[in-house]
């Protein structure tokens, strides 16, 4: 493989943080702010790379925490940092009686600005943001004069700072810069990388470390080491990324840590599903009901154990949902010592522990369907070598009683050069070929 050589280094990093932008960086940009196209790939090899072991993932946007929530679908242990960092579970600015005060007189020298056809003013926490996108539209010399006309406004102990298409004014002083310094000190990491679009993402590359890497996301003066064209040129080298990692890092061994990388790997294809019926290379079975499965089988089993797994879900509107909430779930067990522990009872696991039976059944289940969710949609995905190896070479010890389960299918030949996770999932009785 060959690799851009940032990506090679970052991949091979004893520790990793990797920090992006969201609006112009991730997502495109609308009239309507929550209406904005997001590029699901880059959401899969950011749910990819926060499962992987020393890799710390963080979205750090402008966009305040609850607005976000509205159009990115991230999970933990994703980090979210919003209004520029002010709101997040570290690092977080306290809104004081003075700050409500400066907002108060914001809204004031805006009221004749909110008047205006195609122009929006956006309450964040923190901010408000003077929002044209609409006119601009239309007419972007009206926008860009009226932008001129805000930004002239001044507001004692208020920071003013033009965007695309918006100026913001701000009571905190907390910036991407601030808030970035404050992680990079807190995580410490080997080298962090940090990649954006706009006027406030300069404050985050110009605390960069000299080994950290800043990435520019389209045209423009900065002070970030490296450029990429646009947000499907940033899908793609946050993808090769995940890619390079994974390969150098593998699938731990502890089973916490292999069921965050394992479950990631099944959540960044969550983030690509466009169509939940779509049918999958299970006889049978769609998109839905792979979830399904999944989030059914496993608490059932662990009534056997004495444990109730529960978890709020809607699996017929929200699959997605469903299945992040299963993963939470999951996690809480696993970091219980006493529930990790407990012994079955009854059923197929009796005698052995929680943790040993996630281990043996779970992990390989949703392992092998993430190669059915992704083809589902269309998608391509390269199972982890190592452990799709040591499953295949599993099943084939279990000889003719594998299929008398009725659980797999006949197997199907593929040649030997095939990556282990086509060997592994055409035993199984899948179409080498589905979905592509």
């Amino acid at each position: 493989m060959n690799l851009d050589p940032t990506i090679a280094r970052l991949a091979e990093a004893e520790s990793l943080l990797v920090v992006s932008d969201f609006d112009g960086t991730l997502a495109g940009f609308s009239t309507d702010i929550y209406a904005v196209p997001v590029n699901r790939d880059s959401l899969a090899a950011l749910t990819r790379l926060a499962g992987m072991p020393a890799t710390h993932v963080a979205l750090l946007t402008g966009r305040h925490l609850a607005g976000l929530a509205q159009v990115c679908a991230l999970q933990p242990p994703v980090v979210l940092a919003g209004s520029h960092g002010s709101e997040s579970a570290e690092h977080a600015v306290a809104l004081t009686d003075e700050m409500r005060g400066q907002l108060r007189e914001v809204e004031e020298a805006l009221a004749g600005f909110a008047a205006q056809p195609g122009a929006v003013i956006e309450a964040k926490p923190f901010q408000r943001v003077a929002h044209v996108a609409e006119l601009a539209a239309t007419d972007q010399a009206a926008a860009e004069r009226l932008l001129d006309e805000v930004a002239a406004i001044e507001v004692p102990g208020v920071r003013v700072t033009r965007g695309h298409n918006i100026v913001e004014f701000s009571v905190s002083t907390a910036t991407k810069g601030t808030w970035l310094a404050a992680e990079i000190e807190r995580v410490q990491p080997a080298v962090t990388v940090f990649i954006g679009d706009d006027t406030t993402d300069e404050d985050g590359f110009r605390v960069l470390r000299p080994n950290d890497v800043g990435i520019k996301v389209g045209a423009g003066d900065t002070a970030a080491t490296e450029r990429l064209a646009d947000i499907p040129a940033v899908a793609e080298w946050l993808t090769s990324l995940a890619d390079a990692r994974a390969t150098r890092l593998g699938l731990p061994r502890p089973v916490a840590e292999r069921f965050e990388a394992v479950a990631a790997g099944f959540s960044a294809e969550v983030h690509r599903v466009h169509d939940w019926s779509a049918a999958t290379p299970c006889a049978g079975w769609s998109a839905r009901d792979i979830v399904n499965h999944l989030v059914t089988w496993y608490p059932a089993n662990l009534r056997n154990a004495g444990i109730d797994l529960s978890f709020t879900h809607d699996l017929q509107a929200d699959p997605a949902g469903t299945w992040f909430a299963f993963v939470e779930a999951v996690r809480g067990l696993l970091a219980d010592p006493e529930r990790a522990d407990a012994v079955f009872t009854a059923g197929p696991d009796e005698g052995g522990t929680v943790a040993r039976a996630t281990a043996g059944f779970l992990l390989p289940d949703i392992f092998m369907h993430t190669w059915d969710l992704a083809r589902s949609q269309g998608n391509d995905v390269r199972l982890d070598e190592d452990y799709a190896a040591r499953n295949l070479a599993g099943l084939e010890s279990l000889g003719d009683a594998l299929r008398e389960t009725g659980q797999f299918g006949p197997p199907v030949s593929v040649s030997p050069a095939e990556p282990a996770g086509v060997r592994l999932m055409s035993y199984v009785g899948r179409d080498p070929g589905f979905g592509l």
